[in-house]
């Protein structure tokens, strides 16, 4: 697979970032292999780190919610026509909710952000947590298959 086009944006709006984008893309590029259908050689997926008030405001300009959220999903992610290369979509993620999440879950931020971040991917390719219990083990088993790549081990995230 040639390595995705991997656009990364952390928003002015947010400080203290614990993130390093080249350890992030490195991370994507390490599990993505496993996700994706073996007919996508190449992919272009933009990350959004935002806060709190930010995410309220894409949560309720995309979704009509008016609150926020730790990750959005935006698919753009097609199987027909099969094409080689593509944009798969947009992962949106509060770091405020990320770091809280932390906090009540009991792990560190970077935990929790690989989390959101895996969640996120899982939904571009259609994976869904929110149809049936079957649809919910199967993306629960992905997810946690991802996260044990990325750190090497069965985290229980």
């Amino acid at each position: 697979m040639n390595p995705p086009f991997l656009s990364i944006y952390w928003n002015e709006n947010v400080e203290e970032s614990f993130l390093d984008e080249d350890l992030v893309k490195k991370n994507l590029e390490l599990i993505l292999p496993d996700i994706k259908p073996k007919f996508l050689k190449s992919m272009e997926l933009d990350i959004l780190i935002v806060s709190d008030l930010e995410m309220t405001n894409i949560n309720r300009e995309r979704r009509n919610i008016n609150r926020t959220t730790d990750v959005l999903s935006f698919p753009l992610f097609q199987e027909f026509p099969p094409l080689p290369h593509q944009m798969i979509g947009e992962i949106v993620i509060s770091l405020d909710t990320c770091k809280r999440q932390a906090i009540e879950i009991g792990h560190n931020n970077i935990d929790e952000f690989y989390r959101l971040l895996v969640h996120g991917v899982l939904h571009l390719f259609g994976y869904d947590h929110e149809t049936s219990l079957e649809d919910e083990l199967v993306m629960k088993k992905k997810e946690d298959e991802c996260l044990a790549k990325i750190f090497g081990e069965d985290n229980g995230a």
